[in-house]
């Protein structure tokens, strides 16, 4: 803003005078930012409100199912032996728990080593007296790792390579041993110690390593069972086995991938017989009833945002085009796409066309506007307002979608985009400016190239300001591109093409009225395509699984077990079809199940005799496999050398304790697993003690409702209900602000910040006093609370139960919808009543956690169509923000309209006083030189 120096030749004060004169342009600036300013403050309000009212939504999504009642609790005759929680779906009554072994982890305690070893001691000092040894470390799950030796290693570098092989390991300095650990328990986890060679033996038997055990001696006979003295026959045996873990592995996996398919193929085949079976009974033709099963398919939502052609195409909403028209996209089996263009048209009540770009505002040939009112008439529809010479006119709007064949180009838009060398992209607006992912604006300088970063305003010339040390950007003339847009050309119109929801309505209506058949309720139909949907998915999932082991043309592939379905259901030879044919075809599955488990245990015993040649048996053919074998016929030789060797010693002061699984039974079943945890049929066992097998030895766990944990649950959800409608009846209740309004910048300096801060606060807590949003959501809530659910065929209300409110004239201020429990002792308005809740859940829990599950539902639905999402609202909103958002926007709209408006004015006075100025300054100066010229 310019500098003015005003009023020395007239001696007025010009701005006082100017600021009157312009009053009233200030005064409705400062009255639009007042109300922005106030409209701000209350999304804010809402904000907070809304936040809390969608947690409170979320956390009743879990009360509407029982299993989130079923609360239990347990007690363990013996705590020492086992400690044991129940899940929800944990059964009450007594249970028999023995523990037959606790989960081991391996220890090798290691034999005495010389007084005057210490880590860094080598082998040779310890006495080893051969070349280059090899160590082999066996896990439990059949894994190995060898450790190369040699006399120069030492104790330390040894333990190390225990460490990276996969152990725990450590030297005790006092003790004068090596001990070495499983990392954790259970079998797959143990370890075993063996050479790998005859000196990797003798190089353990110098660490104190080497243990004479079963688990020794089985590893050694691991690789000595294919030893033959001649050389070839070894190699040959060491082969024939490989191709004989082959073979078994291969039929273990067909056998296991039948019976996967099997196993599977009986919920299949039950749900495509009812499927085909309620298909028929739907009484649509086989066109209908494909793209009914299209539909089901899909969810509400998706149903409403596609289109159904006649013969069963589906196009889903993929964009809107210039015009506010929504396109439908179909992709065809070769990848190319079709399109169907939507084109409402809007027809008022009073029979006039109107257009819209929002949906909100509706505007007719003349220009009249009717925006949307947030109400509804008699049957429904929503009506919207026009005013005009202070009369409002009301009316209704039906909209009528019609769809045409649409062809999709890209043009030009006069736009361009820049990426600059660092690969940053800079779009062009319809101002010209270009402007970064950060917002920051540059104009092109046509004189350099380049673009200049800029401030976003224009100077006297109409050239766009340089912003001071503002960024300068290079880029290559190519990068510099203009930007396109889809364009959807209108084609031939598409007849009988409807939205997939009206799709799905016409064929539940013909499904409740069969042409000659008997007229099924709402309640049956939904009920029929809700069962019809739940078969089609199963078969779907089946269907579109695909085989990872089995070829389609393989026996009891899951292609194969289709097909045979589909032949017995079909079948119309003098064979049974439809159910019974099905029902035949599965009764065979049985037998060929228990073959494929003998095939499996048959392929599993050779695949166990063989392990130790897996992973080679897993290895491509070739030059890496063949070298493999060679390396395996090498460690038989050296095994059988190591077992017949006279010279190797075992270290008979070495302990080791083998890792184990724990063991279990419960109701006399056996359950192991490599940890001491368990978890089985909703109990969460831990395993401490062993207590021995049989009865006399059992310890009991007792599982029982835990009707405490279920009380807590119910006042837990009402203490949430009262807080959230405590807080909503206050704020709809708030005392009036009226005549407050907030303040400007001039007014907050007259007052104090404590003065400022109660003014403000006043107008924040009345902001939604009378709201209708918040009416209509109180409304919605107590109104869920206090209505029926049924239970076993009866109406029951919370009172049934000893919950109730304390009425408006005995709670306290603004709490009159609160609700509470006879009997809790932490309330003192009901603390003495009897206590009814804990009393019915003693009693009888499945009727208190049906109530409480139907009312959170009902709770929960309510809730939920106040968070659905329209022209006004965002999902899962409970206010108009989308209309304040918009509102907001005008005031800024507004605001800068007025604030040119005052600048204008201001600048318009300031002139004629600068010219009156200007006047007085010459008349003076003629003044003064009159003056001069006659003396004076």
């Amino acid at each position: 803003m310019p500098i003015r120096i005003t009023g020395l030749n007239s001696g007025l004060d010009t701005e006082a005078i100017i600021s009157a004169l312009v009053s009233s342009y200030s005064y409705k600036t400062n009255k639009y930012k007042k109300a922005q300013t106030k409209l701000s403050w209350k999304q804010d309000a809402w904000k907070t409100l809304n936040t809390k009212v969608y947690s409170f939504y979320t956390s009743l999504d879990s009360l509407r199912f029982s299993k989130n009642y079923n609360l239990k609790s347990t007690k363990v005759s013996d705590s020492t032996k086992a400690t044991v929680t129940a899940s929800s779906s944990a059964p009450n009554g007594t249970q028999k728990l023995n523990i037959i072994k606790v989960a081991q982890a391996g220890y090798l305690t290691g034999g005495k080593l010389d007084d005057s070893t210490t880590t860094g001691t080598t082998l040779a000092e310890l006495g080893y007296t051969g070349g280059n040894g090899t160590i082999t470390l066996t896990k439990g799950d059949g894994t190995k790792k060898n450790i190369e030796v040699s006399q120069g290693t030492t104790v330390n570098s040894f333990i190390n390579s225990l460490k990276e092989a996969g152990v725990n390991a450590s030297y005790d300095d006092i003790n004068k041993r090596i001990f070495v650990s499983s990392k954790d328990t259970g079998k797959d986890n143990d370890f075993t110690l063996t050479g790998g060679n005859v000196d990797g033996a003798n190089a353990l038997s110098k660490l104190g390593l080497n243990v004479q055990s079963k688990e020794t001696e089985a590893t050694y006979t691991s690789y000595t069972k294919y030893y033959d003295a001649d050389g070839n026959k070894l190699s040959q045996n060491v082969t024939d086995a490989i191709n004989a873990y082959t073979q078994a592995k291969e039929a273990y996996n067909k056998a296991n991938a039948q019976n996967s398919n099997l196993s599977s193929a009986y919920g299949y085949a039950s749900a495509y017989t009812a499927m085909q079976d309620a298909l028929k009974e739907s009484g649509l033709s086989t066109d209908d009833q494909n793209k009914l099963v299209k539909l089901l398919q899909m969810s509400a939502t998706d149903r409403a945002k596609s289109v159904m052609t006649s013969n069963g195409t589906i196009y889903k909403a993929e964009t809107t085009d210039e015009d506010g028209n929504t396109i439908y996209s179909y992709e065809d089996t070769d990848g190319s796409k079709k399109y169907i263009q939507a084109v409402n048209t809007y027809t008022g009540s009073d029979g006039v066309s109107y257009t819209t770009k929002d949906g909100k505002v509706f505007t007719d040939a003349n220009g009249n506007e009717y925006t949307a009112t947030g109400k509804k008439d008699a049957d429904g529809n929503a009506l919207y307002a026009n005013t005009k010479d202070g009369t409002t006119t009301e009316i209704t709007i039906k909209t009528e979608t019609n769809y045409y064949e649409a062809a999709a180009s890209e043009q030009g838009t006069g736009f361009y985009q820049i990426t600059d060398n660092d690969g940053n992209v800079y779009t062009q607006d319809d101002t010209g400016v270009y402007a970064d992912k950060k917002g920051n604006k540059y104009y092109l300088d046509d004189t350099s190239g380049k673009l200049i970063q800029t401030t976003g305003k224009k100077d006297a010339s109409d050239n766009w300001e340089k912003k001071t040390n503002g960024k300068e950007v290079s880029f290559d003339a190519d990068k510099k591109v203009e930007t396109t847009k889809t364009v959807y050309t209108q084609g031939a119109v598409v007849s009988n093409a409807v939205t997939g929801t009206k799709a799905y309505t016409d064929f539940a209506d013909t499904i409740k009225k069969p042409v000659g058949g008997t007229e099924k309720t709402d309640k049956e139909v939904t009920s029929f395509l809700s069962t019809l949907a739940s078969n089609i998915s199963t078969v779907n999932t089946y269907e579109k699984t695909k085989d990872t082991t089995l070829s389609d043309t393989d026996d009891y592939s899951r292609a194969d077990i289709i097909q045979k379905v589909h032949n017995a259901y079909d079948r119309t030879d003098n064979g049974a079809g439809g159910s019974q044919g099905v029902t035949d075809l599965t009764n065979k599955f049985a037998a060929v199940i228990t073959a494929n488990k003998e095939t499996m245990e048959t392929s599993q015993t050779t695949m166990n005799e063989n392990e130790v040649l897996a992973s080679i048996a897993n290895m491509e053919d070739g030059a890496e496999k063949d070298a493999a074998i060679a390396e395996f016929v090498k460690q038989v030789q050296a095994a059988n050398d190591i077992t017949t060797s006279k010279d190797i010693t075992y270290n008979t002061d070495a302990k080791k304790i083998d890792g184990c699984d724990a063991e279990i039974t419960l109701n006399g079943i056996k359950y192991t697993g490599s940890s001491n945890s368990f978890s089985v049929n909703g109990l969460n066992i831990t395993a401490q003690v062993v207590t021995g097998d049989g009865d006399a030895n059992a310890i009991s766990i007792t599982t029982a409702t835990d009707t405490q944990g279920i009380y807590d649950k119910i006042k837990d959800f009402l203490s949430q209900y009262n807080s959230l409608i405590n807080e909503i009846t206050s704020l709809y209740n708030a005392d009036s602000a009226k005549g407050y309004d907030p303040l400007t910048d001039d007014e907050k300096d007259a007052m104090s910040d404590t003065e400022v801060e109660k003014w403000e606060q006043k107008i924040k807590d009345s902001l939604l006093r009378r709201d209708d949003n918040l009416e209509s959501l109180m409304s919605a809530m107590t109104s869920a609370m206090s209505g029926a659910v049924e239970v076993n065929g009866k109406k029951m209300y919370l009172s049934n139960f000893g919950i109730k409110t304390l009425g408006y004239l005995n709670a306290p201020v603004n709490q009159q919808n609160a609700y509470h429990i006879d009997g809790d002792e932490d309330d003192a308005n009901s603390s003495g009543n009897a206590d009814k809740l804990m009393t019915a859940i003693t009693n009888d829990p499945d009727t208190v956690i049906n109530f409480m599950q139907g009312l959170a539902d009902n709770l929960y639905k309510s809730v939920h169509t106040k968070m659905q999402s329209s022209s006004l609202s965002s999902i899962y909103t409970v206010y108009n923000d989308k209309e304040m958002a918009s509102e907001y926007s005008d005031y800024t709209d507004l605001i800068k309209k007025w604030e040119e408006k005052l600048q204008d004015k201001e600048d318009y006075y300031y002139k004629k006083f600068s010219s009156m100025e200007t006047a007085l300054s010459k008349l003076n100066s003629q003044t003064s030189s009159l003056s001069g010229l006659f003396g004076g």
